[in-house]
């Protein structure tokens, strides 16, 4: 979502430097150190355990799981957010073909967010959560295809499964699909789109693999078409199957 904005890297690196300097005093120098434990650079945030649901609570995740993702996500900022994914995790974002392993990458992909005011850059963005569904999942890693479909090269089917693939060596205790709709007040254009001054709205979905109630493997999709289409880029579908 963040990288529809990267035509514009001088407002990132400005909004970079920024935080950088505020999140530096926060986690300390190692920070900057080659090879450090993430979980070392990045410190856990004191846990507030209770009942609900949430990342830092206890039971059963649920609702409560994702509005606390999409909460922190915008009102702690991305020095809060990576607390919720384990030193050995995968994010995907599948519209951008964006795979990230490294809590310093995700802490940068995440900071356009941070600054999130009716005057930033980036415009304002609300995400909200429609529906939540999920549960435990034993103990367990993916199950691969163990073939080439036919009609693909190897190099063919390399490209295009690598970042599924990704991963699937994490084991997970629970899991969860969320449904969201994405609300962007935009200050600049988007996705190389006119889109100052304009409203658009997109639904997205996200999977998450979880181990010990943090995020070992994501999956993002969101509907970029949709946002195209009010932005004038694209006709709306023909709804060719409903009767007229």
């Amino acid at each position: 979502m963040h990288l529809g904005y990267l035509n514009h890297p001088e407002e990132l690196d400005k909004l970079e430097e920024k935080n950088r300097r505020s999140f530096l005093k926060k986690a300390g120098a190692v920070f900057l150190v080659a090879g450090v434990s993430p979980a070392i650079a990045f410190n856990e945030p004191k846990s507030k355990k209770k009942n609900g649901g949430g990342f830092d609570d206890i039971g059963r995740m649920g609702m409560s799981t994702g509005e606390d993702w999409i909460d922190t996500f915008f009102n702690g900022g991305s020095k809060e957010i990576i607390h919720y994914y384990a030193d050995d995790f995968v994010f995907e974002d599948i519209t951008f073909f964006q795979t990230i392993q490294n809590k310093e990458e995700l802490y940068r992909a995440f900071l356009p967010f941070d600054n999130n005011g009716p005057d930033s850059p980036l415009g304002t963005h609300q995400f909200d959560i429609i529906r939540y569904d999920g549960g435990p999942a034993g103990d367990r890693t993916a199950l691969l295809r163990q073939n080439i479909p036919e009609g693909y090269t190897q190099e063919e089917w390399a490209l295009w499964s690598s970042d599924a693939i990704t991963g699937a060596d994490h084991d997970y205790d629970e899991w969860a699909v969320m449904n969201w709709v994405w609300k962007a007040t935009h200050n600049m254009d988007f996705l190389g789109l006119p889109a100052k001054g304009k409203t658009t709205h997109t639904r997205g979905i996200t999977f998450h693999c979880y181990k010990n109630r943090k995020i070992v493997r994501e999956f993002t999709y969101w509907n970029f078409r949709g946002v195209a289409i009010q932005l004038g880029a694209f006709p709306p579908p023909d709804q060719f199957w409903l009767k007229k």
